[in-house]
Protein backbone atom coordinates (compact mmCIF):
# COMPACT_ATOMS: atom_id res chain seq x y z
CA UNK A 1 0.00 0.00 0.00
CA UNK A 2 1.19 3.61 -1.05
CA UNK A 3 2.84 5.65 1.99
CA UNK A 4 2.46 9.53 2.83
CA UNK A 5 4.98 11.10 4.52
CA UNK A 6 4.77 7.33 6.64
CA UNK A 7 0.83 7.21 6.80
CA UNK A 8 -0.85 4.99 4.76
CA UNK A 9 -3.40 6.29 2.23
CA UNK A 10 -6.57 4.87 3.81
CA UNK A 11 -5.73 6.80 6.79
CA UNK A 12 -5.10 10.19 5.43
CA UNK A 13 -7.48 12.56 6.45
CA UNK A 14 -10.05 13.51 3.67
CA UNK A 15 -11.29 17.10 3.48
CA UNK A 16 -14.88 18.13 4.87
CA UNK A 17 -16.80 19.41 2.16
CA UNK A 18 -18.63 22.71 3.11
CA UNK A 19 -22.65 22.14 3.82
CA UNK A 20 -23.45 25.00 1.95
CA UNK A 21 -25.11 24.72 -1.36
CA UNK A 22 -24.96 28.69 -2.03
CA UNK A 23 -24.63 32.01 -0.06
CA UNK A 24 -28.52 34.53 0.30
CA UNK A 25 -28.30 37.94 0.45
CA UNK A 26 -30.23 38.35 4.08
CA UNK A 27 -29.01 41.51 5.81
CA UNK A 28 -29.60 44.52 3.97
CA UNK A 29 -26.38 47.00 4.37
CA UNK A 30 -29.02 49.67 6.33
CA UNK A 31 -29.41 46.38 8.66
CA UNK A 32 -25.75 46.08 9.53
CA UNK A 33 -25.45 49.60 9.96
CA UNK A 34 -28.60 50.38 12.02
CA UNK A 35 -27.04 47.72 14.31
CA UNK A 36 -23.46 48.28 14.86
CA UNK A 37 -24.88 51.93 15.62
CA UNK A 38 -27.14 50.75 18.07
CA UNK A 39 -24.72 48.51 19.59
CA UNK A 40 -21.70 51.61 20.08
CA UNK A 41 -24.87 53.60 21.53
CA UNK A 42 -25.38 51.19 23.77
CA UNK A 43 -21.86 51.43 25.09
CA UNK A 44 -21.17 54.87 24.80
CA UNK A 45 -25.11 55.46 26.79
CA UNK A 46 -24.18 52.76 29.38
CA UNK A 47 -21.04 54.38 30.28
CA UNK A 48 -21.49 57.89 30.62
CA UNK A 49 -24.85 57.40 32.00
CA UNK A 50 -23.22 55.23 34.71
CA UNK A 51 -21.21 58.45 35.53
CA UNK A 52 -24.11 60.62 35.79
CA UNK A 53 -25.81 58.43 38.10
CA UNK A 54 -22.06 57.77 39.77
CA UNK A 55 -19.25 60.06 39.05
CA UNK A 56 -15.63 58.21 39.21
CA UNK A 57 -14.16 61.17 38.43
CA UNK A 58 -12.94 64.52 40.57
CA UNK A 59 -14.60 67.71 39.39
CA UNK A 60 -11.22 68.57 40.96
CA UNK A 61 -9.14 67.81 38.52
CA UNK A 62 -11.76 68.00 35.37
CA UNK A 63 -13.74 71.04 36.25
CA UNK A 64 -16.93 70.52 33.76
CA UNK A 65 -16.54 66.49 33.35
CA UNK A 66 -20.28 66.13 34.41
CA UNK A 67 -21.26 68.62 31.68
CA UNK A 68 -19.39 66.64 28.90
CA UNK A 69 -20.51 63.45 30.05
CA UNK A 70 -24.66 64.67 30.08
CA UNK A 71 -23.35 66.57 26.84
CA UNK A 72 -22.05 62.84 25.17
CA UNK A 73 -25.39 61.43 26.75
CA UNK A 74 -27.89 63.47 25.27
CA UNK A 75 -25.88 63.44 21.71
CA UNK A 76 -26.26 59.96 21.50
CA UNK A 77 -29.68 59.25 23.02
CA UNK A 78 -30.75 61.58 20.38
CA UNK A 79 -28.67 59.57 17.87
CA UNK A 80 -29.89 56.20 19.17
CA UNK A 81 -33.53 57.46 19.12
CA UNK A 82 -33.14 57.88 15.10
CA UNK A 83 -31.28 54.80 14.79
CA UNK A 84 -34.34 52.74 16.19
CA UNK A 85 -36.87 54.69 14.64
CA UNK A 86 -34.87 53.45 11.64
CA UNK A 87 -34.88 50.30 12.09
CA UNK A 88 -38.45 50.76 12.76
CA UNK A 89 -39.08 51.89 9.60
CA UNK A 90 -37.16 49.02 8.05
CA UNK A 91 -39.16 46.72 10.13
CA UNK A 92 -42.28 47.96 8.13
CA UNK A 93 -40.84 47.25 4.88
CA UNK A 94 -40.04 45.41 1.76
CA UNK A 95 -37.28 43.36 3.02
CA UNK A 96 -38.64 39.91 4.15
CA UNK A 97 -35.94 38.64 6.88
CA UNK A 98 -35.73 41.95 8.66
CA UNK A 99 -39.21 42.92 8.35
CA UNK A 100 -42.47 41.57 10.16
CA UNK A 101 -43.10 39.28 7.24
CA UNK A 102 -39.93 37.04 8.89
CA UNK A 103 -42.16 36.73 12.47
CA UNK A 104 -43.10 33.05 13.48
CA UNK A 105 -46.84 32.05 13.84
CA UNK A 106 -46.99 30.80 17.57
CA UNK A 107 -50.39 29.39 15.85
CA UNK A 108 -48.24 26.70 13.01
CA UNK A 109 -47.30 23.70 14.40
CA UNK A 110 -43.77 23.79 13.27
CA UNK A 111 -42.58 27.10 14.09
CA UNK A 112 -43.57 25.73 17.38
CA UNK A 113 -41.56 23.15 16.94
CA UNK A 114 -38.75 25.06 15.62
CA UNK A 115 -39.00 27.67 19.04
CA UNK A 116 -38.48 24.52 21.75
CA UNK A 117 -35.90 23.09 19.17
CA UNK A 118 -34.04 26.44 19.68
CA UNK A 119 -34.75 26.18 23.88
CA UNK A 120 -33.46 23.01 23.69
CA UNK A 121 -30.48 24.17 21.97
CA UNK A 122 -29.65 27.24 24.40
CA UNK A 123 -29.91 25.60 27.46
CA UNK A 124 -27.69 22.74 25.77
CA UNK A 125 -30.35 19.93 26.14
CA UNK A 126 -30.43 19.34 22.45
CA UNK A 127 -27.73 19.17 19.19
CA UNK A 128 -29.47 20.26 16.64
CA UNK A 129 -31.98 23.05 15.01
CA UNK A 130 -33.69 23.76 12.10
CA UNK A 131 -31.26 26.11 10.01
CA UNK A 132 -32.95 29.41 9.27
CA UNK A 133 -31.58 32.20 7.30
CA UNK A 134 -33.41 35.03 9.60
CA UNK A 135 -33.89 34.97 13.05
CA UNK A 136 -35.26 31.95 15.22
CA UNK A 137 -38.29 32.15 17.08
CA UNK A 138 -36.35 32.44 20.29
CA UNK A 139 -34.57 35.45 18.78
CA UNK A 140 -37.75 36.97 17.78
CA UNK A 141 -39.13 37.04 21.74
CA UNK A 142 -35.77 37.76 22.92
CA UNK A 143 -35.73 41.46 20.50
CA UNK A 144 -39.25 41.87 21.01
CA UNK A 145 -38.55 42.12 24.68
CA UNK A 146 -35.36 44.10 24.16
CA UNK A 147 -36.64 46.84 21.98
CA UNK A 148 -39.03 47.39 24.06
CA UNK A 149 -36.98 48.18 26.78
CA UNK A 150 -35.06 50.43 24.29
CA UNK A 151 -38.54 52.68 23.74
CA UNK A 152 -38.99 52.46 27.29
CA UNK A 153 -35.70 54.13 27.88
CA UNK A 154 -36.03 56.80 25.18
CA UNK A 155 -39.29 58.01 26.55
CA UNK A 156 -38.19 58.50 30.29
CA UNK A 157 -34.53 59.75 29.30
CA UNK A 158 -36.29 62.49 27.18
CA UNK A 159 -38.50 63.02 30.12
CA UNK A 160 -35.55 63.86 32.27
CA UNK A 161 -34.04 65.81 30.00
CA UNK A 162 -36.87 68.23 29.61
CA UNK A 163 -36.79 68.64 32.97
CA UNK A 164 -34.31 71.55 32.52
CA UNK A 165 -36.64 73.30 30.93
CA UNK A 166 -40.35 72.50 31.69
CA UNK A 167 -41.96 74.92 29.12
CA UNK A 168 -40.02 73.14 26.29
CA UNK A 169 -42.13 71.15 23.31
CA UNK A 170 -40.08 68.00 24.80
CA UNK A 171 -41.77 68.53 27.92
CA UNK A 172 -44.90 69.11 26.78
CA UNK A 173 -44.52 65.69 24.97
CA UNK A 174 -42.97 63.51 27.67
CA UNK A 175 -43.83 65.51 30.98
CA UNK A 176 -47.20 63.18 31.98
CA UNK A 177 -44.81 60.53 32.85
CA UNK A 178 -44.31 62.59 36.06
CA UNK A 179 -47.60 62.63 36.55
CA UNK A 180 -47.35 59.06 36.77
CA UNK A 181 -44.62 58.58 39.61
CA UNK A 182 -41.86 60.58 40.91
CA UNK A 183 -38.81 62.00 39.08
CA UNK A 184 -37.22 59.76 41.22
CA UNK A 185 -38.36 56.65 40.46
CA UNK A 186 -38.15 57.59 37.04
CA UNK A 187 -34.45 58.18 37.29
CA UNK A 188 -33.76 54.44 38.93
CA UNK A 189 -36.07 53.17 36.38
CA UNK A 190 -33.82 54.85 33.71
CA UNK A 191 -30.88 53.28 35.36
CA UNK A 192 -32.03 49.67 36.18
CA UNK A 193 -33.06 49.00 32.67
CA UNK A 194 -29.47 49.97 31.85
CA UNK A 195 -28.62 46.96 33.04
CA UNK A 196 -31.33 44.79 32.12
CA UNK A 197 -30.02 46.15 27.91
CA UNK A 198 -26.26 45.44 29.13
CA UNK A 199 -27.45 41.73 30.34
CA UNK A 200 -29.01 41.46 27.05
CA UNK A 201 -25.78 42.61 25.35
CA UNK A 202 -23.56 39.96 26.81
CA UNK A 203 -26.04 36.78 26.39
CA UNK A 204 -26.31 37.87 22.95
CA UNK A 205 -22.69 38.03 22.03
CA UNK A 206 -22.19 34.24 23.69
CA UNK A 207 -25.48 32.97 21.66
CA UNK A 208 -24.14 34.18 18.44
CA UNK A 209 -20.45 32.88 18.94
CA UNK A 210 -21.74 29.74 20.39
CA UNK A 211 -24.77 28.85 17.52
CA UNK A 212 -22.16 30.09 15.17
CA UNK A 213 -19.01 27.53 15.62
CA UNK A 214 -22.12 24.75 16.54
CA UNK A 215 -24.21 25.25 13.35
CA UNK A 216 -21.96 26.89 11.33
CA UNK A 217 -24.70 28.86 10.12
CA UNK A 218 -22.80 32.23 9.40
CA UNK A 219 -24.12 34.05 12.55
CA UNK A 220 -21.31 36.25 12.94
CA UNK A 221 -19.68 36.73 9.22
CA UNK A 222 -23.32 37.93 8.03
CA UNK A 223 -23.42 40.78 10.41
CA UNK A 224 -20.10 42.39 8.75
CA UNK A 225 -21.44 40.78 5.02
CA UNK A 226 -24.78 40.75 4.89
CA UNK A 227 -24.07 36.99 3.46
CA UNK A 228 -25.46 33.77 5.07
CA UNK A 229 -25.10 30.14 4.01
CA UNK A 230 -28.30 27.94 2.70
CA UNK A 231 -28.01 24.56 4.22
CA UNK A 232 -31.64 24.12 4.19
CA UNK A 233 -32.76 20.81 2.72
Amino acid sequence: MAEISGTSVDKVEQPIECAARRYLYVWEGPVRIIHWLNFFCIIILSFTGYFIHDPFMSSAQHPYIMGHMRHIHYVTGVVFSVSILARLYWFLGDSYFASWRAIPNPFDKNNRKTFWAYIRFYTFLGKETPHLLGHNPVAFCAYTLLFLLFFLQILTGFALWAQADPYSSLYAVTGWIFGLVSNQWVRWFHFMVMFLIAGFVINHIYSIVLFDFKSKSGEISSIFSGWKPDRRD
